[in-house]
């Protein structure tokens, strides 16, 4: 009697596992668009957060967008976005683009839980193409803005030095940018190019 039930759990395991194969989801990581970087803010403030983009990535396919998730605020008071630009089956350049508190669904991209993606073919900034990257600059702003939300959380109690150095991060912000921009239109002549 147990060799009659084994062998029709065999046929019926058989039958049904290719069927069950099949309507198995497909892998995150098997979308159709290569992700070449991502940019979160605004038109007149943003930052890169492709490597941020990743760590997100490795955790979880979806996850809902705001300030907190990149650990920046580019541009206080504004609704941010969130640009990813990819590069399709086709060739074709395509941006994604998702408002500040939407849920990104990364099941569209390729390689998205792997992270292997957003490595270099990307000359663009806000508008798309155009501009070489540079992360070490955009690293330099996000480090500068959390120390500003962490300077701006302490207590007030500090004989004027926490205001000082708040005074002294924002000029730091705005020379960090007026780099970033300086660089954006001026091309260095024998000079090396480092970000």
């Amino acid at each position: 009697m147990f060799q009659i039930r084994l062998i029709v759990v065999l046929i019926l395991t058989l039958v049904f596992l290719p069927g069950t194969l099949a309507a198995q989801p497909a892998s995150s990581d098997a979308g159709q668009y290569v992700i070449l970087s991502a940019q979160y803010g605004t038109a007149r403030h943003y930052v890169d957060v492709t490597n941020r983009l990743k760590e997100l990535a490795r955790q979880d396919r979806t996850f809902r967008m705001s300030n907190n998730t990149f650990g920046t605020d580019p541009d206080p008071g504004q609704v941010k976005t969130l640009r990813i630009y990819t590069r399709g089956p086709n060739g074709q350049e395509r941006m994604f683009e998702y408002r500040e508190g939407s849920t990104v669904d990364g099941s569209q991209f390729r390689s998205w839980g792997s992270g292997d993606w957003g490595k270099g073919g990307w000359k663009g900034g806000w508008e798309g193409g155009g501009y070489e990257p540079q992360p070490e600059m955009t690293a330099a702003i996000q480090h500068l803005r959390e120390a500003q939300q962490n300077l701006e959380s302490a207590s007030r109690d500090k004989g004027g030095h926490r205001v000082k150095a708040l005074q002294y991060i924002k000029q730091a912000i705005a020379e960090v940018e007026a780099g970033i921009q300086y660089d954006n239109t001026h091309q260095s002549k024998g000079e090396g190019r480092k970000h």
